[in-house]
C-alpha cells in the first residue's frame, strides 16, 4: 500500500460475526486495510476502509465489542456493521492510543 504510515498485528472480526482474523492493519493515506486469516478453516480475507466510509473510531466499551475475549477499537462505518480490531502485542496495551493513532490517519 502506497503512503502507508502504520502498520501492525492484529486480531479483528465484524462486530456481529462469531469469528475473528489474525493479521495485519495497514493505515494509509486514503484507507485502511485489514488483512488476516481465520485460523479454524483457513479462510484469508482482506478489507479495505476509506477514511469517508469511517463514521467514528472509538474504544469499546460493550462486552459485544470484544475481539478473543478482550476490548478493542471499533471502526464505526456509515454504512454497515462495525468493525473490531485489537492489536496483537506483548505488554501494556494502550488502546485509547492506538484508537487516536487511526483518528489521525483518517484526519490527515
Amino acid at each position: 500500500m502506497l503512503g502507508a504510515r502504520d502498520t501492525r498485528r492484529v486480531a479483528w472480526k465484524r462486530c456481529h460475526a462469531h469469528r475473528h482474523y489474525v493479521g495485519y492493519i495497514t493505515v494509509g493515506d486514503t484507507s485502511v486495510r485489514l488483512a488476516g486469516l481465520e485460523v479454524g478453516t483457513g479462510i484469508d480475507a482482506a478489507l479495505t476502509i476509506p477514511y469517508e466510509a469511517i463514521r467514528a473510531i472509538r474504544v469499546g466499551s460493550d462486552p459485544i465489542e470484544e475481539v478473543v475475549g478482550e476490548r478493542s477499537v471499533v471502526l464505526d462505518l456509515t454504512d454497515d456493521d462495525p468493525i473490531l480490531v485489537r492489536p496483537v502485542a506483548t505488554g501494556r496495551l494502550d488502546l485509547q492510543a492506538f484508537a487516536r493513532r487511526l483518528e489521525a490517519g483518517a484526519a490527515a
